[in-house]
């Protein structure tokens, strides 16, 4: 079998700055990738009360379509990547259950070989839920095919837990890819930032270098191991 690489993200961008070099580096090889959002990444910038009015709704719709954008940079194809409108920053709110199940379906669908999703311990809430429903999604039952699941960091998220680091003990090269992730994140718009900001280029790059420099290589991804059928 193939390798195939599902990617569970909570919001637009958070793909890019966790893995898009891992996604550029799988569709090099030919490998599928899938990549679903659980949430929009827009309301939580605003009050409930404003989430219907028109300007926070083309809001909402310009970051979705910045995803098929910046993915398409990566080289996944439009019809693998799937959009909710569920709101940011609240899935907390959201019944666990819906999640699990939406995650399971894709599972069964995609049959992934590979897994990458977020860190327990990052300070969006959103995040930390998503972690723990492709927990439960992927209960090692009937799921044979999924060989490898890791965490991927979040910077202006995972970072600022200042009480936990992130523990990177598994490493992608992607000096190949740098510039193509950096081209991604930079498809997001006003999402990028100026350095010191996490979301700059400057420190997306510096990022790299360090977890680079951490497994011997010019620039890398670091994550967290979940579980591995490989030793």
């Amino acid at each position: 079998m193939s390798e195939r690489l599902l990617v569970v993200a909570a919001h637009p961008d958070d793909e890019v700055l966790g893995c898009g070099g891992a996604i550029a580096a799988a569709r090099d090889a030919g490998q599928a990738v899938r990549v679903i959002f659980l949430a929009e990444g827009i309301t939580a910038r605003y009050r409930p009360e404003d989430f219907d009015k028109p300007a926070v709704k083309a809001e909402v719709q310009a970051r979705n379509d910045n995803a098929f954008k910046a993915l398409g940079l990566l080289g996944v194809e439009a019809s693998e990547v799937f959009v909710n409108q569920r709101y940011c920053c609240r899935l907390d709110q959201v019944p666990q259950i819906d999640l699990v199940k939406e995650i399971e379906g894709h599972i069964r669908d995609f049959r992934p070989s590979r897994l990458m999703t977020h860190w327990s311990e990052d300070t969006n809430v959103d995040h930390r839920v998503a972690h723990r429903a492709v927990l439960a999604a992927t209960r090692p039952i009937g799921i044979g095919f999924l060989k490898r699941m890791l965490a991927f960091e979040v910077l202006s998220s995972s970072e600022w837990n200042t009480t936990a680091a992130f523990p990177a003990n598994a490493f992608l090269d992607i000096t190949a890819q740098i510039e193509r992730k950096l081209q991604a994140m930079a498809a997001y718009g006003d999402e990028m930032r100026e350095a010191p900001h996490p979301r700059s280029a400057e420190v997306i790059r510096g990022l790299a270098s360090f977890r680079g420099a951490q497994a011997g290589v010019r620039y890398a991804e670091g994550f967290s191991l979940i579980r591995s059928l490989e030793a």
